[in-house]
């Protein structure tokens, strides 16, 4: 077995793992999509429902997360797991 199938192999695990999260035919758009509508409704819900300090907080808390999703989604495209 050479060094090229086993990083096929490998990869092709991890991206397999991962399928729960994006689903059997996965795509960047709706990814994306998904990562906004929930961040925007997170961020209204505790602008609207919250007072002021603990609302500011959870708001950059949800931006956090947010970041951190457009991150993985962007390490998921480098990856090649949206043109699968």
């Amino acid at each position: 077995m050479s060094q090229s199938d086993v990083d096929t192999e490998q990869g092709s695990t991890f991206l397999d793992s991962i399928e729960f999260l994006t689903g059997k035919d996965p795509n960047a758009g709706a990814f994306l999509l998904v990562v906004g509508i929930v961040t925007a409704v997170f961020n209204a819900g505790f602008q609207l429902l919250l007072p002021t300090p603990i609302s500011h907080i959870l708001s950059a808390l949800v931006l956090s997360v947010a970041v951190i999703s457009l991150i993985f989604g962007a390490i998921l495209d480098t990856l090649g797991h949206f043109d699968a």
